[in-house]
């Protein structure tokens, strides 16, 4: 009898194992290098062939079965853009900031002025740009077809256009323009029942970072007093006015000891948080004294477990493109166009210099950026959960710590080992002379956060 895999169901090989990826259902099966070799007709099984039918992943057939995974169809459209309409400036001045925003007053304090910031980071004076230049940027974002974007900073509250226009008349910009989802990512301490209201009335969605249910530790972390209290009040705002609102915490030493009061806090405000993100080495935030400990990178931030899911879209995305990075800009006041917000060092073109948007989007940087898959990542690359893992270029980047490049440093976060199908036995790191090595000494540590947490998987996974 002839079979094959039903349409929709996948096999994609890594290393040593392979993954059977069934979008139908949306399940991922871990399958061993025999059953690679069966579903790839290398080797006769009807047997194995069978267990698949009666799983509803295979059917008796004499067709072909369809092995290419189809192609992302609108992958070169802009999706979202990051305005970073205030890059420098922010009332608060938070120990992690990854683009190193604080009050002009401080920076002041320091002897640092506008003009001398350039010189400090080796730059002519830059330009910034005006009011009309972010319509002019937002409304070519728009004939790109891009319809989402988030107004961001610094503080964005703080930007004040050539007229006085605030963050408010960009969003409303944006609106008139046509964008059907458009965010405002604040620390919320400068909102006012008056800048709420006209929040509502545009249809505006807010995020908020709250660092700890703990006023003390969250003002430690913004080095801003009575910071946490404003906050809270900003928030309290948002929710009475029924505003989409979503609250975001950055996990690092000083705050992690609270962050188990702090997830309570937000289900009790009944707010929409996820679990706290671990730091990220960039800007302020690569001071290693600021990380969290291991055992709470652990609990919050490393992945234990094959827990995948196999839709067409992800599929589909994954494989023709990067997973986070595809489609997406942040543009930053002085007109850098950058992969990503937290990816400071990657700047792909300027708008203030290049005659269009469009000519840096088609650019040959960005548009290797846009298509980079995990391909092209070193360990990845090897693994058969590739097309259904999510991935971070600047966290990688910033874990190599110099030795790997942007788009081949491994994913510092996985404890799954493709070459030999353990999970929770180690990390990746890069070594001095630009190989992937997997750390086995973190194990134990591994192993005893992760049996308390009920969540951990065991060496291999066979099916």
């Amino acid at each position: 009898m002839s079979y094959r895999l039903k349409n929709g169901v996948y096999l994609v090989e890594g290393s040593t194992r392979g993954a059977i990826l069934d979008t139908n259902s949306g399940l991922v099966y871990s399958v061993n290098g025999t059953a690679c070799q069966i579903v790839k007709y290398r080797v006769e099984n009807d047997g194995y062939w069978e267990k698949l039918v009666q799983m509803g992943i295979a059917e008796v057939s004499e067709l072909p079965h369809v092995s290419s995974i189809p192609s992302l169809p609108d992958k070169e459209r802009l999706q979202f853009v990051w305005f970073e309409v205030v890059t420098d400036d922010c009332n608060e001045r938070c120990e992690h900031c990854y683009a190193g925003s604080m009050p002009r007053t401080y920076r002041k304090e320091m002897g640092i002025t506008d003009n001398v910031l350039p010189v400090l980071n080796g730059e002519s004076e830059r330009n910034r740009m005006k009011h009309s230049d972010w319509l002019r940027l937002m409304k070519q974002a728009y004939d790109l077809g891009c319809r989402s974007g988030q107004l961001i900073g610094g503080e964005p509250f703080l930007y004040k256009g050539d007229n006085g226009e605030d963050v408010l008349d960009l969003a409303e910009y944006l609106i008139q323009l046509g964008f059907t989802h458009v965010e405002i990512y604040t620390n919320a301490t400068l909102l006012t029942p008056e800048k709420v209201q006209r929040i509502k009335d545009l249809g505006l969605s807010v995020a908020v970072s709250l660092y700890s249910s703990d006023p003390l530790v969250h003002d430690l972390v913004t080095r801003t007093p009575g910071s946490h209290a404003k906050t809270l009040r900003g928030i309290k705002w948002l929710k009475e006015a029924g505003i989409p609102l979503r609250v975001e915490t950055i996990l690092m030493k000083i705050n992690q000891g609270t962050a188990t009061e702090t997830m309570a806090l937000a289900d009790e405000m009944q707010l929409n948080a996820r679990n706290p993100d671990p730091l990220r080495p960039k800007g302020r935030g690569d001071n290693p004294l600021l990380q969290p400990d291991f055992a709470y990178l652990v609990r919050y931030g490393l992945m234990l477990k094959p827990n995948f899911t196999a839709d067409a879209y992800t599929l589909s995305h994954f494989s023709s493109g990067h997973s986070c990075l595809l489609g997406k800009i942040t543009v930053t006041e002085f007109g850098d166009v950058l992969p990503c917000i937290f990816s400071r060092d990657n700047i792909v073109g300027n708008v203030l210099v290049a005659p269009t948007l469009e000519n840096i989007l088609r650019g040959p940087v960005l548009t290797r950026i846009w298509r980079a898959t995990k391909d092209g990542v070193m360990v990845c690359r090897d693994c058969e959960y590739r097309y259904v893992c999510f991935d971070c270029r600047p966290l990688s980047e910033g874990a190599s710590q110099g030795n790997a490049s942007y788009l081949e440093a491994p994913y510092p976060r996985c404890t799954y080992n493709p070459y030999t199908g353990e999970w929770g036995q180690g990390l990746w790191k890069v070594d001095e002379s630009g190989q992937p090595v997997y750390d086995r000494s973190l194990a134990p540590q591994i192993e005893e956060v992760a049996l308390t947490m009920g969540d951990f998987a065991n060496s291999q996974v066979t099916h």
